[in-house]
């Protein structure tokens, strides 16, 4: 079944059984957590569905709380599952479905725990591909069991709330946000534009986050008929902004850019970087937009190989405007066919 179809599935479920909300948030986070599933449950997607459907269907907030309760305890068990199974298994981990598909995926999670550690517990349940693998890379690295529960449950609870709350609001209070973002454009814009240059800064707690605010306020920003080209332009500059704080900071003469504040990359990621650079030159900074950690270090590195500043001025300007009209793309749509 396609992930579209069963978020679908899901929220249709709730929406006729509003009782089973917490049931349904528990074993949805569950799945979204637990590193056998995660891969094939769209949990964040299904939970907003069902916060959205809680809000649009008039419920109190009485509902809301054992709703967000229950996802939170679910992506505790998803991950100390998990945890316990990497202790278990250790170095035949890789030999279980999905990591015999996806050995990339254990890799990957190990950077990540190397790089972070018991923080790395905390962020994982917000970083989607490696979401349920840091559990599984910690056990087998056999972290200490109450500092990674600790992580574990207080990331999970923070997650759930992250997630079916503002959806909750959202709805429920549509009409007094829309006129707020319409009354107050500039302001709202200005947000956009820090959003969108925190953004553009590799750093984990910083990165998704952002973006998935960045998206959220651009949503709504046009839902409400703020004026398109200000929103266009106001992300674009925040890209464009980080792109050239990047650029100098690399061109500040430091070769040791690894630790180098406020980016927060691994070696084998500054490298893929550098070698993005070398060999698509400018285009690497309009492909870098869409590649995650790159966005930040592509201009980084073109810095650091003292690349001229005027043709990367120009191409940035350009790549932030792409990535600017991405992202607000798909709210534009969503108001035409809703209007």
């Amino acid at each position: 079944m396609a992930l579209e179809a069963t978020v679908e599935a899901v929220v249709a479920f709730v929406r006729e059984h509003e009782h089973w909300a917490a049931p349904v948030a528990f074993v949805v986070a569950f799945g979204e957590s637990f590193c056998f599933l995660s891969l094939l449950v769209p949990g964040t997607a299904i939970l907003v569905g069902i916060a959205a459907l809680l809000a649009a269907s008039g419920i109190e907030m009485h509902v809301l709380w054992p709703a967000i309760l229950a996802a939170g305890f679910g992506g505790t068990l998803g991950y100390a599952v998990s945890f316990w199974i990497g202790r278990y298994f250790q170095d035949s981990v890789h030999k279980i479905w999905p990591f015999t598909t996806r050995p990339h995926l254990i890799s990957q999670a190990e950077e990540f725990f190397d790089t972070y550690g018991a923080f790395g517990v905390f962020l994982g349940h917000f970083f989607g591909p490696v979401r349920a693998v840091i559990p599984v890379v910690a056990g087998m690295f056999r972290m200490r069991e109450i500092p990674f529960q600790i992580a574990n449950i207080l990331s999970a609870f923070i997650w759930a709330g992250g997630v079916i709350a503002p959806a909750f609001f959202l709805v429920t209070f549509k009409d007094e946000v829309i006129a707020f973002l319409a009354a107050h454009q500039y302001a709202v814009a200005a947000a956009l534009f820090v959003l969108a240059l925190a953004n553009s800064i590799p750093r984990p707690i910083l990165f998704v986050p952002t973006l998935l605010l960045a998206f959220g306020l651009a949503t709504l920003m046009v839902l409400g008929k703020v004026d398109i080209p200000l929103i266009w332009l106001a992300a674009a500059a925040g890209a464009f902004a980080g792109d050239v704080y990047a650029y100098v900071k690399g061109r500040s003469g430091r070769r040791d850019r690894i630790d180098m504040w406020p980016f927060s990359a691994t070696p084998k990621q500054h490298a893929d970087a550098t070698a993005l650079v070398e060999s698509r030159g400018l285009v690497s900074l309009l492909l870098s937009k869409f590649q995650g950690f790159n966005r930040g270090l592509v201009p980084l590195e073109m810095g650091v190989l003292r690349r001229p500043a005027a043709p990367f001025l120009v191409v940035s300007a350009i790549a932030a405007l792409v990535w600017s009209a991405a992202l607000i793309l798909p709210a534009v749509l969503i108001a035409k066919l809703i209007a």
